[in-house]
Parts: structure tokens; sequence; C-alpha cells
């Protein structure tokens, strides 16, 4: 398998003033084998040398039946809500960090790197080092920068620039919108992060950005949360707007088919409406390790829905969401054909 979604953590980034720790820097305290991960005085993760050692995590891979990993910042270390300069200052050491564990790696990881999104400038200047100083292959962002959207103006610049230098994206829920309403009786990971995965699409599509950057490839986590539920909805909303003045400009339908997903979705049938909406060929094999939102096995939603006979894969669906996730990278393989064809003249949310 080749894992789209997979996270990472330094091991020795301590912080380096008490002005960083207090603006959220994180701080790791050993507990045996493990290491408690505490940010703001919460303890927020309790991770294993999987985590940060490239020996420990080729063998948990090679257990888990995985072949490939893309390697992702873990989502409370963007800072976005953080000092810039902190912010800053971390993404740079982490992603520094991340370089040296992918040059670990045997060639069996992948590394997205992360920016400071709260500062545009600093955060164009990130890109292209993790580029073309580092050698990570794309940026993994969150579904906010807390002080801007995804489609706010200033952070034009840095969209531009990922699209000059044909990286993919990664976009992860971060700090879901108000938490006593999306967040209560342990909803923030049923809940508040795919609403935060829904208003980065919102941001995406509707506000803009896809269509501002046409050779933008990005990669939402989970299948998209519930955006393929509301596929119709946003579509008919969008249909009634004036024609001159809506955005996008383009059917919904046909951008919200250039975002590729991964089938971490806990639901085949759920996998299956967001490879309808996404498209077979965008669709990719995700596991959030090392944490314990994992499917058991990976990909048990694609195993599934092959076994039911809701996804068309077949017994090779490896192979398939694999070859997805090199297109996804910006390899020149293909990605396969697929048993139908798509009526693009169809509205979004039609029936075929």
């Amino acid at each position: 398998m080749f894992d789209v979604h997979t996270h990472f953590l330094p091991r020795h980034l301590p912080p380096p003033s008490e002005h960083a720790l207090a603006e959220g820097w994180p701080e790791l305290v050993p507990d045996g084998e493990l290491v408690e991960v505490r940010q703001h005085d919460r303890l927020v993760r309790v991770l294993d040398a999987t985590a940060w050692d490239a020996e420990a995590r080729l063998a948990a891979m090679d257990r888990l039946g995985v072949e490939h990993q893309v390697v992702l910042p873990t989502p409370f270390t963007f800072l976005y809500d953080a000092d810039p300069d902190v912010a800053g200052e971390y993404a740079r050491a982490q992603n520094e960090v991340l370089a040296e564990l992918v040059a670990a790696g045997s060639g069996r990881l992948t590394g997205f790197g992360s920016v400071p999104l709260q500062d545009p400038g600093g955060a164009v200047a990130e890109v292209e080092r993790l580029a073309l100083e580092l050698g990570l292959s794309g940026v993994g962002i969150g579904t906010h920068a807390d002080l801007f959207e995804l489609h706010s103006p200033e952070l034009e610049p840095v969209f531009a620039r990922i699209e000059e230098l044909d990286l993919p994206v990664f976009v992860h829920p971060w700090k879901p919108m108000a938490p006593t309403r999306t967040s209560h009786h342990g909803l923030a990971f049923g809940l508040g992060r795919p609403v935060e995965t829904e208003l980065a699409v919102g941001s995406l599509v509707f506000g803009g950005v896809l269509e501002r950057h046409p050779a933008l490839r990005v990669c939402l986590a989970h299948g998209g949360a519930g955006i393929p539920a509301i596929r119709g909805r946003l579509g008919n909303g969008w249909s009634r707007q004036p024609a001159e003045t809506r955005s996008p400009q383009a059917d919904p339908r046909h951008l919200l088919a250039r975002l590729w997903a991964d089938g971490l979705t806990y639901d085949p049938e759920a996998l299956a409406l967001a490879a309808d909406t996404f498209g077979h060929e965008h669709m990719v094999v995700g596991s959030d390790f090392p944490f314990a939102a994992m499917e058991s096995p990976i990909g048990a939603s694609y195993v599934n829905g092959v076994a039911g006979g809701v996804l068309p894969y077949g017994a090779d669906w490896t192979e398939v969401t694999a070859r997805n996730a090199r297109t996804f990278l910006g390899s020149s393989d293909p990605a396969p054909e697929f048993l139908g064809e798509r009526d693009e003249d169809h509205p979004i949310g039609a029936e075929s």
C-alpha cells in the first residue's frame, strides 16, 4: 500500500524560550519508552518512536503492509495562532528534521513540510526552502490559518508559489471552530474536524482558490468529510446565484473532481460516495499513522467496499490507489482507467 496520510513529530526540538513555550511550541516529556507531548500545559499526545525514528517507522510499515508513506506534520504543530516568529522558527526546524527522516527512510518516505500561514511572506519563503533546499515533496496545511481563511487574498502568494513549484498540498483539519458546539462530548474527531474540512472545501472551490490556481493539486483528509453527502445542496445553492457574479464561475462539480481524497472514512459506502464525487482516479489510501484513528487493517474501507461490491477496483485496489498517489505527487505514471464514465453534463449531485 501507498499511504498518503501519516504524521510525524520531531523528538528533539525543545522550546527555545519561555515565550515559545507559551505560544504553543510542543514540549516532549519522556515516560519510559513513550513520550508525552504537552502544549499550553495540556497533554495532547502520547507517542512512541514510530513518530520520529526512521528504523522504528519502517519496521511498523512492514508489519502493517505499507510500502510507502507520505509523512505530514502533526496538525497541532502548525501553530497558526502563535507569534509568527515562533511559528516560523518551529516550521523551519521541523522541516529540517522531516528532511532527515525522509533521507533515512530507504526511499520509502515522502515528506510534506509545514509553513507559517499566518505570515504569508514567511510562508512563501519556507515553501521555497522546503522544496528547493530541503528536497521535501509537498506542503501540509490546515483548514484555515486563524487570521486567514484559505481563500483570503493574503494567502494568494502562497498558493501561487506552491503552484509554480508544482508541489502537491494535503489539507488537514486544524483547530475546530466553535468547540462548544462542534466538539462537546468527545465530538472533536467525529464532528468538529470534519466540519473544518467542509469549510476548507468551501474556500478552495467556492472561494475561488482552485479556479485561480488551475494546476494546484490538493488532497483532503478522511474522504473529504461530509462534502460528498452535501454536494447536491452545494450545487443547488450555486446554481441559483446570478451567473455573472457567482463564485466559482465553473460548475462546482467539476472543481470537486479536481480534488484528491484519502479513503479513511471508516465506512465503505461513504468511501464509495467520496469516490463518485472526487473521481476513482483521485482516491488514495490514508491511515493517520501512528495515531489511534487508524483503520484496522489499514485500508479497511477499501477492503470492505470491494468485498461488498460498492467499489469497482477489484483485488488490485492497492495498485490502483498507489498509482493515484503517485499521480497526486506529480509522477508521470498515469492513473488507471475505470469502469464507466461520469456524465460531465449532469449537475452536481445528480443521479447518473
